[in-house]
């Protein structure tokens, strides 16, 4: 319990508010990370396969995997058929079969 207390504490005095949209962040940088991600449009990082961008690097790496010939990822399912070229679809897939 004492732990606990301490440690909120510690939040309280170290958070930081952004004025904007009322979101409290942990430190000066992580509201700084906050205000590049939800309120910047900025997109510094772009596919050089096609006309893309994103605003960080492991969302550009993650995109680029898309344009792979081929389909990595196949559905278990006994006659389904469905591939796909990332994991993350093959997810989704799965949810609705």
């Amino acid at each position: 319990y004492r732990t606990e207390s301490v440690f909120l504490l510690s939040f309280l005095v170290n958070c930081v508010t952004h004025a904007l949209c009322d979101t409290v962040r942990t430190g000066v940088s992580s509201l700084k990370a906050h205000i590049r991600f939800q309120h910047c449009h900025e997109c510094p990082f772009s596919c050089h396969l096609c006309e893309r961008s994103f605003k960080n690097a492991n969302d550009l790496h993650k995109h680029v995997k898309t344009h792979n010939d081929s389909d990595a990822y196949s559905c278990d399912v006994e006659g389904c058929g469905f591939t796909s070229r990332t994991l993350q679809t093959l997810r989704q897939h799965y949810k609705r079969v």
